[in-house]
């Protein structure tokens, strides 16, 4: 009985998500190093290092990434002081 029920509700699961959590680096906040996630990630501090995700970058109007950013897609209102790459939509 429940062998059935267990087969039955991971049958019914969806493929995993790339954007599964949403991360966000606040004003006032600063990271030195490499930021890396599968979920999006939202900047209105500042990074020193590159940006990696498998979902979508978002630079806020006060976020400053000096580094590269690689993402699925990207909307940057701050400023980028590197290459942006992007495999969808670059807003």
């Amino acid at each position: 009985m429940f062998e059935n029920l267990k087969s039955k509700n991971n049958a019914e699961k969806p493929a995993e998500t790339t954007g599964g959590s949403v991360n966000i680096i606040g004003a006032g906040t600063s990271i030195e190093g490499e930021v890396k996630s599968t979920g999006d990630i939202r900047i209105d501090g500042h990074i020193l290092g590159s940006v990696i995700t498998k979902a979508k970058v978002v630079v806020g109007s006060t976020g400053v990434v000096e580094g590269d950013i690689i993402g699925q897609n990207a909307d940057i209102s701050g400023t980028v002081k590197g290459k942006t790459t992007v495999s969808e939509m670059l807003f």
